[in-house]
């Protein structure tokens, strides 16, 4: 029986307005690339397979030959909304889910209404027919989305990769309802398989893994095979979360790929829950570094962030500790608009 095949893409959507406390502009690239990302996780987690060609945006009409020339059975596009001329922030909100209005037009409607359906237990969701772009595809096609980066609550939202995670898998949900797959709940089960991966191997296991590495930033191909490239990501991922390079893939690397696992990081740390840490503050509008590397200036935002919310008896020094994680883990909050 052949494996359901999505093609994965992101939408090039743009900055934010100028974000208060942070001095700058987020960009909503990140954004799309990120969720992107995770979907393809839960997508192959959920027993498809995904087409991606890896560039960090496509191109519609390119989308739609490399998901025909795949024999795809569907094409997903993550993306961000914007209302006026982004110079200021206005009150246009919630998510939309659009579909192609092409040759399989009722389908991709079937699949944008189920999609709206599950996240519209987290947010306001809609549904909209779109402007013919994917008119070409030999397969249903939507358009997630996920809010307004020109609405200031949701650019915050968008930004915050716990956030993200939630409206991801709530796609995954309506993908899953609508081609009739059975949806798997991330947790560790569905991850153990990688620990015997090595050189050579190949499949959708592999494309896993490299979404995964992808996801915390390390350029490597979605392509399922096990070469080079994704070794030596392995390699410099097991070396910047504090295992030796020669380790392999373990359990305890597993978690640390595909989950957020609270631990104490002193300074100088490059584990991946600095990076968690960084993006989390600048969701929440404290001026964080994006590096990867916990450094002064992050714990100084944190400390902030903690002295704000009531939560000063966690302030650290050298280190973040688990308990401060954990206050700093709640779904959006932050500093508020002032303006």
């Amino acid at each position: 029986m052949k494996d359901l095949i999505v093609t994965v893409g992101g939408a090039d959507v743009g900055l934010t307005p100028p974000m208060p406390f942070v001095g700058r502009k987020l960009d909503g690239g990140e954004v799309t690339l990120f969720s992107r990302l995770l979907l393809e996780i839960a997508l192959l987690r959920c027993g498809f397979d995904v087409s991606d060609r890896r560039a960090l945006v496509t191109d519609a009409q390119e989308l739609i030959y490399q998901s025909n020339r795949a024999q795809a059975d569907c094409i997903v596009v993550m993306s961000a909304s914007a209302f006026g001329s982004r110079k200021s922030f206005n009150n246009v909100c919630g998510g939309t889910v659009r579909y192609s209005a092409g040759r399989h037009g009722n389908m991709s409607r079937e699949l944008a209404e189920d999609i709206c359906a599950k996240i519209d237990n987290a947010k306001k969701c809609g549904t909209a027919e779109s402007l013919h772009t994917f008119g070409g595809a030999a397969c249903p096609a939507v358009i997630v989305e996920m809010g307004y980066l020109t609405d200031f609550d949701e650019a915050k939202l968008m930004h915050d990769p716990d956030y993200i995670r939630n409206i991801v898998e709530y796609v995954t949900m309506g993908i899953c309802e609508c081609m009739g797959m059975p949806y798997i709940p991330p947790s560790l089960s569905p991850y153990l398989e990688l620990i015997s991966m090595n050189m050579g191997k190949r499949g959708k296991k592999i494309k896993l893994l490299q979404a995964a590495l992808c996801a915390h930033g390390y350029t490597v191909d979605i392509d399922g095979v096990y070469g080079k490239s994704t070794s030596i990501a392995v390699k410099t991922f097991a070396i910047n979360n504090g295992y030796a390079e020669n380790d392999g893939i373990t359990e305890e690397f597993i978690r640390d790929l595909f989950f957020v696992t609270p631990r104490t990081l002193p300074l100088g740390s490059k584990h991946s829950n600095v990076q968690y840490i960084q993006n989390k503050l600048i969701a929440k509008l404290y001026k964080s570094p994006a590096s990867g590397v916990l450094d002064e200036s992050t714990i100084d935002a944190m400390n902030e962030f903690l002295t704000e919310t009531g939560n000063a008896q966690s302030v650290c020094e050298s280190e973040i500790c688990e308990e401060a994680m954990k206050f700093l883990s709640k779904v959006g909050g932050g500093r508020p608009r002032l303006f």
